[in-house]
């Protein structure tokens, strides 16, 4: 029989009855975050009233993200034995894109793999990670963990594929977004001084650079950076302009130069584009 597979995008946790729940016996922690359960069997938490849990694996799709297969449900009897249940699943395959709401899930304890018929790694998981161009996979695996924020994890696949590749299209931005976000401005400076002498007209390695000096506290160098960027921009590039005379009115104002930070203000909402969340921002303050 032909599978049939079902994706459901959904920032809900899956089929509210798999979701029955409740166990004397019940020793499962919920306690992880589903980024840090890529290619893990988890289960999810269930409500106090409820019978079984549901449980299943997650991996990355490189397309979708990360994904959770769901395989089952399960009980726990008063002996602590896993009792699995996948008859409903016979024929299909159901899968979750996973929503950045999912709530925390417990890993299912590998004693228990034996008593669900399920390996430590399940055979069609390999579809997923047959590739062979590593630069590419690793900066996607890095542009998916940044985007989720978990960029400790990101830098690990990113700096990767920089070592094979540093002029890969867009992996220079993504390792200094990781730098900025873990406030490892230091780090986010030196790369991008170093960057900016190989590609001296990149707009973002200035809003980047920007951006660390301005949390570092070091105004004059933000503004200096954010004026040659600007400076740099195309003229489709008007968002990211705007981003940057905002940024840059945040400097003077933190810098104390209210006449200034008025000023930028007011050039960051002509730059910006109609509804985008800088003009509406700044509509709202009255300008």
């Amino acid at each position: 029989m032909r599978n049939l597979i079902l994706f459901i995008i959904s920032s809900l946790m899956p089929i509210s009855v798999l979701a029955r729940q409740g166990n004397s016996a019940d020793t499962l922690k919920f306690n992880q975050r589903y980024t840090q359960c890529e290619k893990k069997w988890v289960v999810l938490s269930k409500a106090d009233t409820a019978n079984d849990y549901s449980y299943g694996y997650i991996y990355i799709d490189s397309q979708a993200g990360f994904t959770y297969q769901l395989a089952g449900k399960l009980k726990i009897d008063a002996g602590g034995k896993y009792v699995g249940d996948t008859s409903i699943f016979t024929g299909t395959s159901v899968k979750y894109r996973i929503a950045p709401t999912w709530k925390n899930v417990a890993l299912l304890p590998a004693a228990h793999f034996k008593e669900l018929n399920i390996k430590g790694e399940p055979h069609w998981v390999k579809n997923y990670y047959t590739y062979t161009d590593t630069v590419l996979h690793n900066y996607r695996w890095g542009w998916i963990y940044n985007d989720l924020h978990q960029c400790d994890i990101a830098l690990i696949y990113l700096l990767d594929a920089y070592k094979r590749n540093p002029e890969f299209n867009g992996l220079e931005f993504e390792i200094v977004f990781a730098y900025n976000e873990l406030r490892r401005h230091d780090d986010a400076i030196s790369f991008l001084e170093a960057s900016l002498k190989r590609h001296p007209d990149n707009v973002l390695s200035y809003r980047e650079l920007g951006y660390a000096y301005l949390n570092k506290g070091e105004y004059d160098k933000a503004i200096y950076h954010y004026k040659q960027g600007i400076e740099k921009c195309s003229k489709e590039q008007a968002d990211v302009k705007s981003e940057m005379a905002f940024n840059m009115a945040d400097a003077y104002k933190k810098a104390g130069n209210e006449q200034e930070n008025r000023n930028w203000l007011v050039k960051a909402k002509e730059w910006a584009p109609p509804g985008s969340a800088i003009y509406n921002h700044l509509i709202k303050q009255g300008l």
